[in-house]
């Protein structure tokens, strides 16, 4: 056996796709040259990592992938390994020669279907007044750094928010201002831990699968255990540690839609009571701003709030992001009132990344009222946007797809037949996600696909398909993109 890094030169250009891309493609094309052959054994993650200056969970998730694909394998104690099975040919073999292969793009894709915020329809105006008001005779405590949990007029705004529109009871202690989701996560997995330092135990992370992969990549150090989600939501672990933490979209689940059942927001609220088995529960409160039929279901933190034990356990999570503009980075956290001491103190610890100067231009704008006038607007914009996909699915894709109409969100899965699942597991032998090949066929024209296999973790059974935003994509791109699909599935002679 051989250390196979010793004769290997992997580069990653600032300017190209994004690393863990370009790393899983070279490390394809030296197994295909034969650089790599059966039996070489890859350096560790971590040293692979140092070696290249990138993240760490940039590299596992490269061998994640790869050994999810069968073309690396992982031995408890030993290492990684190029796998003994021959990897595929990335060309479709003679039984379905019609399928079009080309040479891989040399760019990002710029066609694509984003779940973000449609930025040509922002108030500038109103966000200017509300800027020149919050800064015509600033605080000086603003000026000299403090209020390092937030602004409290915005923690008040939010508060009247949360309780407004979600339903969601607090007050203004509780609302911790964060730059964003990942800041949010990251500071109340150190939170967590602290807690449960004072038991001598450490919390086992658990995440949903599938799960948004930004989310898996944050808590990628902590090897995280998953729960699979069935029609009713998140499913109840059959096994469990003594302490347990959780990231979950109970209300709307991401990216398959799916809200929690009644019954089994009881088991998960009973779950909470237990004290055998501590768990601990993050909601993400990612998009439900956005419903467009019916009424959001309650938050769980507020179900929770009932029960003399639970009302503890669930922490809340939000973020303008979705909202007003990715730009603005600013998200909060709603921390059960026994907790709030722990979560500023680990803040002061790990130092505040929120910025503080726009905090009064937020709290103006939601206090003016501007901050309503918009959601409802982007409310009524976004359901037309999404009548337009579901139009454009209607009329091009259902040969191939499966998909429901969702009252709420900011996108659309869509999911393959079995009929073309048969025919393309029947080109490539299982050897590469069928919705990952189908999405590097439509790369080559520019475009790129979100494919629900890479969303899965764990032991949950992959479902294949796309998951299309058309909040912050435009009708004309949602055509051409629909459109070129249905044309590459057509040139494949796979049958309408």
């Amino acid at each position: 056996m051989k250390h196979a890094i010793a004769s290997l030169r992997f580069s990653l250009e600032e300017n190209g796709a994004p690393f863990y891309q370009q790393l899983i493609l070279q490390i394809q094309a030296s197994i295909e040259s034969g650089e790599l052959s059966s039996g070489d054994k890859l350096p560790s993650s971590r040293s692979l990592a140092t070696s290249l200056g990138v993240s760490r969970s940039t590299t596992s998730r490269v061998y994640d992938q790869l050994i999810a694909e069968g073309v690396l394998v992982s031995e408890a104690k030993r290492g990684v390994f190029v796998s003994s099975l021959p990897m595929v040919n990335r060309k479709i073999q003679k039984n379905t020669q019609n399928i079009p292969h080309l040479e891989k793009p040399k760019k990002p894709a710029s066609l694509m279907f984003d779940a973000g915020v449609d930025v040509t329809e922002f108030p500038t105006k109103e966000w200017a007044s509300s800027m020149r008001r919050s800064w015509l005779t600033p605080d000086l405590a603003l000026l000299q750094g403090g209020y390092p949990t937030g602004y409290p007029a915005l923690k008040e705004a939010i508060v009247e928010y949360l309780y407004r529109v979600r339903g969601l009871q607090c007050h203004g202690e509780q609302i911790i201002v964060t730059a964003g989701n990942r800041d949010s996560l990251v500071l109340l997995q150190h939170a967590l831990s602290r807690i449960e330092s004072s038991q001598n135990r450490e919390p086992a992370w658990w995440l949903e699968s599938p799960t948004y992969p930004p989310i898996r990549e944050i808590f990628s150090q902590q090897s995280p255990n998953y729960l699979e989600v069935d029609e009713e939501g998140m499913c109840i672990p059959q096994q469990e540690n003594k302490s347990n933490a959780a990231v979950v979209t109970p209300n709307r689940h991401y990216p398959l839609g799916t809200s929690l059942s009644p019954q089994r927001r009881q088991q998960w609220l009973q779950k909470l009571q237990t004290e055998s088995h501590n768990w601990w529960l993050i909601e993400d409160d990612y998009d439900n701003e956005f419903i467009y039929q019916g009424r959001s279901e309650v938050p769980l933190m507020q179900a929770a709030s009932l029960y003399d034990k639970a009302r503890d356990k669930v922490f809340f999570v939000g973020s303008f992001s979705k909202v007003l503009f990715r730009g603005l980075r600013m998200g909060f956290i709603v921390v059960p009132t026994r907790h709030i001491e722990v979560l500023k103190s680990t803040q002061r610890t790990l130092g505040s990344s929120a910025s503080l100067p726009i905090q009064p231009a937020v709290a103006d704008f939601m206090l003016q009222g501007s901050f309503d006038r918009h959601i409802n607007r982007m409310r009524r914009r976004y359901r037309l946007k999404r009548d337009v996909l579901l139009s454009l699915l209607d009329e091009h894709l259902e040969p191939w797809f499966v998909w429901k109409k969702t009252r709420g969100g900011m996108h659309i899965l869509i999911e393959f037949k079995a009929e073309l699942l048969a025919v393309l597991d029947a080109a490539y032998s299982n050897q590469i996600a069928p919705d990952t090949y189908v999405a590097e066929q439509l790369a080559y024209q520019d475009i790129r696909l979100s494919t629900l296999s890479s969303h899965y973790s764990g032991t949950a059974v992959a479902r294949y398909g796309f998951v299309l935003g058309f909040s912050g994509t435009d009708e004309a791109t949602m055509e051409k993109i629909v459109t070129a699909l249905r044309a590459w599935l057509k040139d494949c002679e796979i049958s309408e």
